[in-house]
């Protein structure tokens, strides 16, 4: 079951970070599945919070690799934020008014309770 659900918060972050890089190169394939699927064509000021975007999915992903590999370093604070932010975000998807961007609701799911358990398994150095 451990190995469905990893590779589940992979194939999400591996999906977020097709969706957010092709925003910030403009894809076609992006446009009905971010930013609400409004635009034709991504404004430059979007592709820009895009590649913050693409910065802080990187990061998440770096974190949840490390914890699949018992490397579980990161402060517990953080770990919430991100839970927090994961939420956030599956919720903004499922509000959108592009029907195909509303799926992108449960990858946030995913990754949202792949923080949680992050969180439920975090031990402080001195808690050891």
């Amino acid at each position: 079951m451990r190995q469905i659900f990893r590779t589940a918060v992979y194939i999400s972050f591996i999906w977020n970070l097709v969706l957010v890089i092709g925003v910030v190169l403009g894809s076609k394939f992006a446009l009905p599945r971010a930013a609400g699927g409004q635009f034709d064509s991504f404004p430059i000021a979007i592709r820009v919070l895009y590649v913050f975007t693409t910065i802080f999915v990187i990061y998440q992903f770096v974190i949840s690799i490390r914890f699949f590999q018992k490397s579980i370093i990161e402060k517990l604070w953080i770990l919430r934020i991100l839970t927090i932010i994961s939420i956030f975000s599956a919720v903004i998807n499922l509000l959108s008014p592009s029907s195909l961007e509303k799926w992108n609701s449960i990858p946030a799911l995913i990754i949202a309770s792949s923080f949680f358990y992050q969180q439920r398994s975090h031990k402080e150095p001195n808690d050891v």
